[in-house]
């Protein structure tokens, strides 16, 4: 039985070393683990020209009165969505659109910046 003490202290030494890595809170992958505390989120300018026949006339709505500004496509958990910077009356907001031209989100930039910096 000494024969199988080395190999049990050398997989005892390796769980303790791998331990941290794998219970280390908020390391979860971005592919759906419980407890990711953050999405992995890849975003890219686009034009008007780029947007999809829906997303521009939903936008175009949102933005009746006011100008658009830089229009992102943003990728988070899995789901595409574009986000619109709208100055209207003076205000700045963000609009998140979904491909079909659904409005998802209406946010103030005061509240973006805020939950911006909070990831």
């Amino acid at each position: 039985m000494k024969r199988f003490v080395p190999i049990t202290a050398a997989l005892f030494a390796a769980s303790v070393l791998a331990a941290p890595a794998v219970f280390t809170p908020g390391t979860a992958s971005a592919a759906g683990e419980k407890g990711a505390k953050t999405a992995v989120k890849d975003e890219k300018p686009v034009s008007m020209d780029q947007l999809p026949a829906p997303v521009r006339a939903t936008l175009d709505k949102e933005a009746k009165g006011g100008t658009v500004g830089q229009v992102t496509q943003e990728t988070a958990k899995g789901k595409m969505v574009y986000e619109a910077e709208i100055t209207k009356d003076g205000k700045q907001r963000y609009v998140s659109i979904s491909p079909d031209g659904k409005v998802v989100k209406r946010e103030s930039a005061k509240r973006e910046a805020k939950d911006e910096s909070k990831k």
